[in-house]
């Protein structure tokens, strides 16, 4: 099932919800379905709400051995305020000499979750989604540089969606399940359409329960919170105008561009 929050075109404003289902979007009351609109009509909206908080389970951080479930895994915080839906226009911050993008792969936490087990992570996830972050390379390797973790550098500007795609449309492509669901999804990253990066999911160091495991023992995870894996895809040395654009295998496609000045 593919989940989506959207606004129709002609009545803007008005938050709906509904499924996406054979090109078209049919919109539920949260149970039953009270209509159908075609995909030309509809315009997403982020997927959740306003997520209390956006966890990255960086892959460069992960320690040794994360995959043999000896180690914790590790994360740090963004900011969830600065994350809009897809194919939104976002501003340039205009502090960097060199601003790039991550693409993860993100979970969205179902419910409350409180020292979860490994073996009952999976079920804390709705589904899963794409988040791109806009991301100073040269302010991020600064705050790395001072060791006091990251703050401004993913501060910036991310999108994710355009839509929830629950666990089970994703059982076909699940490689592994010891240490939770591995799954093997292809994630392409363009810039203005030309090819930048790619990579696979099943190459992360760690699996979302792993990640959702780690972090609900010191804290209370709670709906619509985001789990973020990776990045899979990433560049660098955007331009005002420029749009990023990340496809991944089932999940869809999502965008964001630089709008052109900020005045």
């Amino acid at each position: 099932m593919k989940l989506l929050r959207f606004e129709l075109k002609n009545n803007p404003g008005v938050v709906r919800s509904g499924m996406v289902f054979s090109g078209r979007i049919y919109e539920t009351d949260g149970a039953t379905a009270i209509g159908m609109h075609e995909s030309e009509a509809v315009r997403p909206l982020a997927p959740v709400g306003q997520p209390q908080t956006v966890r990255f389970f960086h892959s460069e951080f992960q320690p040794q051995g994360a995959d043999s479930g000896e180690d914790e895994p590790r994360y740090f915080y963004g900011n969830p305020a600065c994350l809009v839906g897809a194919s939104q226009l976002v501003n340039d911050p205009e502090l960097s000499s060199n601003l790039g993008f991550e693409s993860y792969v993100a979970a969205i936490v179902l419910g409350n979750a409180y020292k979860i087990d490994l073996q009952d992570a999976d079920d804390a996830i709705l589904g899963v989604t794409i988040l791109t972050m806009l991301v100073p390379v040269d302010v991020r390797e600064a705050e790395r540089r001072a060791g006091g973790g990251f703050g401004r550098a993913y501060d910036v500007a991310g999108a994710f969606g355009p839509v929830i795609t629950t666990p089970d449309e994703l059982d076909d492509l699940v490689t592994d399940a010891e240490f939770g669901r591995r799954y093997s999804l292809e994630v392409v990253s363009r810039v203005n359409g030309v090819e930048r990066s790619k990579g696979n999911t099943q190459d992360l160091p760690i699996t979302f329960a792993q990640a959702i495991a780690a972090a609900a023992q010191s804290c209370t995870l709670h709906e619509s919170d985001i789990i973020a894996l990776g990045p899979i895809a990433s560049g660098e040395h955007l331009e005002p105008g420029d749009e990023v654009q990340t496809a991944a295998s089932i999940l869809g496609s999502l965008s964001l561009k630089l709008s052109l000045s900020n005045s």
